[in-house]
Formats: C-alpha cells, structure tokens, sequence
C-alpha cells in the first residue's frame, strides 16, 4: 500500500513584504550614494594632485640629473589642462617626449582664492614653508636650478627664498566645486593641499 504524504504548501513573499524590501533597499541607497560620490571625488582629485605633484619632483630630479634649469610649465590644451617640464633656458614647448601629466577634465588651473564670497583663503608663507617677506608666486612657472632649488628665472636663477603656490578646482557638479592647491617651497618641498570648507589640509 502506498503512502501518500500531505500536500505541502509552498509560499513566496508577500506584496507588502516586497515593498518592505523594496523602502529598505531605496533607503539605503539614498543615505549611500552622496557619501559614495564625495568619496569618489576626493579619490579623483587627490590622484590628479598627487600626479602634479610627481612631475614637480620629476623635473626638480632632472633638473639635478642633467644639471641643466627645468622649468614646470601649465598650458590648456582641448578643454584641459596639462602640466610639463621644459628646458628653462631653451624651452622646446609641450612635445610627445615632454614630461608631462595631462590633469581629469574635472579640473581647471584658476587665479589665486580672495578668501570672499565662499572662496579660500590664499596660502601663505607659513604653510608654504619660507619665511620670505614676499607671499607665495602664484604668476610664474617654477623653475629649478642645477641644485634643485626653485627660483624665478629671468636670464639666471635668483630670490632662493622664493615659493610658489598654484590654485585648482575640481567640478564635482554643475554648482560644485572643489579647491586644491599645491604649493613649492624654497627648499624644493612639494605639497598638495586641500580646502576643507574652513581650513586648508593635507
């Protein structure tokens, strides 16, 4: 005689509790994807400066190595903007072979921060490590002589007590942006920096 066993009965999620999930799931995303974002951001900015900030010590390295003056030159190009390093007494401009860091479309090379109407306020020297009267040069390339040091040039290196300072905003959207800066001390120091908001930081 065969035994037949009881019918079981097989249930799936109801209507409410896949909207349950559902108001879970939309939540969670809600609450995530503006801190992913800022994340995403500060990743990508961090990236291009510290890539800036490579080709700073790259040419102050060559600068040394072929004992020659290198010469850090900015130049937009097709919408963006491009860092290189040139001979600073026979400069060749911007070639293939050129050293160089083309920076995220996000970024553009802007004038010194007034500290008003939500903007930064300008390093100083303090923080750009001199103790020069003069602020930070924020209109010339730096150059770096066959010691590595940053000078302004205008026929030879000079004012060794010099630093130079350099402004960036990064787009995140269409009414936000971001402040980076980098900032070349007398010593040949290459910092990046970044606007908090209130303060500046590394």
């Amino acid at each position: 005689m065969t035994r037949h066993e009881p019918h079981r009965r097989y249930e799936g999620f109801s209507t409410v509790e896949l909207l349950v999930v559902v108001a879970i799931i939309v939540t969670v995303a809600a609450i995530s994807i503006p801190t992913v974002s800022k994340v995403l951001t500060s990743a990508r900015l961090r990236g291009g400066m510290g890539d800036l900030s490579g080709l700073f010590q790259n040419a102050r390295n060559m600068s040394v190595r072929q004992n020659a003056i290198a010469r850090v030159r900015f130049q937009s190009s097709n919408n963006r903007w491009v860092a290189f390093v040139d001979n600073g007494v026979n400069p060749t401009g911007l070639t293939q072979s050129t050293p160089q860091v083309w920076l995220p479309p996000q970024f553009s090379k802007v004038n010194p921060p007034s500290g008003g109407g939500g903007e930064p306020t300008a390093l100083d020297n303090t923080t750009c490590g001199t103790t020069s009267s003069s602020p930070p040069d924020t209109a010339d390339d730096t150059y770096f002589n066959q010691m590595g040091i940053p000078c302004q040039y205008s026929g030879t290196c000079s004012n060794s007590l010099q630093a130079f300072a350099y402004y960036f905003n990064y787009l995140e959207t269409a009414n936000s942006r971001s402040w980076a800066a980098l900032c070349v001390s007398p010593a040949g120091r290459i910092k990046a920096w970044y606007w908090t908001g209130s303060s500046w930081t590394n």
